[in-house]
């Protein structure tokens, strides 16, 4: 009886003992476990809006198709074939909406784009003193595809299809004739830039496009003293560099892991 008492005494002190020297043990130390990595990339994806602007060059060989003479060159039989080169520049403004999707690095879209301009010029004739060719573009469309590859927020693309332009050419000579000829122009456009998006809904970028119209020909009456008709062909091409922005619809670009 006596060891089952002593027993039990050791077992209660080394019971109430046992608090006091856990307090005396150092504390755990507990450590978060590292977050999963996140590698963050823009997202290119979605509708946007935006506006342009820059500097256009543009080049009208204007041709007089009658044999014998018009305004100019005294036509194809001339010295000069019947050609006058008339090469109009100036501002160039307008804005533009388009849609984009990506997949991975990849980005492809379409846009519309429109544009007014003050290309514009007026040249004297090569041979008849007094007389001259005045060419301006009011303005232009594009509605074109694009393909481009992202790192990250760059956008370096390519974009290409229709262009439209509204030409306008004015011969008039010393006499007081004058022929005024305004025609909507269709050709295509082909082009690049870079763009950058600054944040999540907002880029910026440069672009060039060149855009070639083809030549078209058309016949009109003079106004004037001596009216005559007049037999006249012309081939536009116009180049264009714009800065642009663009406000992107949609949430901040995703993350991978």
């Amino acid at each position: 009886m006596k060891q089952f008492w002593r027993g039990f005494a050791g077992l209660l002190a080394l019971t109430l003992a046992s608090p006091a020297f856990a307090a005396d043990l150092p504390a755990r130390a507990y450590t978060k476990a590292p977050p999963m990595a996140v590698s963050p990339f823009y997202d290119w994806s979605g509708f946007y809006i935006g506006a342009n602007a820059g500097y256009g060059w543009a080049r009208d060989d204007h041709a007089d198709l009658v044999n014998g003479g018009g305004f100019f060159t005294f036509g194809p039989g001339g010295p000069f074939g019947g050609v006058q080169r008339n090469e109009p520049r100036g501002a160039v403004y307008g804005g533009q909406v388009g849609y984009n999707w990506q997949s991975a690095n990849w980005v492809f879209g379409f846009e519309l784009a429109g544009d007014g301009s003050n290309l514009r010029r007026t040249v004297p004739s090569t041979l008849a003193p007094g007389e001259f060719l005045r060419s301006k573009v009011d303005g232009f469309i594009t509605v074109t595809g694009r393909v481009g590859y992202a790192f990250n927020n760059w956008l370096p693309y390519i974009k290409g299809g229709y262009a439209g332009a509204d030409l306008r050419t004015l011969d008039f000579d010393n006499l007081g004739s004058s022929l005024d000829h305004r025609e909507w122009r269709s050709g295509y456009t082909v082009g690049g830039g870079l763009e950058y998006g600054f944040t999540p809904n907002w880029t910026v970028g440069v672009e060039y496009a060149f855009m070639d119209f083809g030549t078209a020909t058309w016949r009109g009456n003079t106004i004037g003293p001596l009216p005559t008709q007049e037999f006249f062909s012309d081939n536009l091409k116009i180049s264009t560099v714009t800065g642009r922005i663009n406000y992107k619809f949609g949430g901040p670009g995703v993350a991978r892991y």
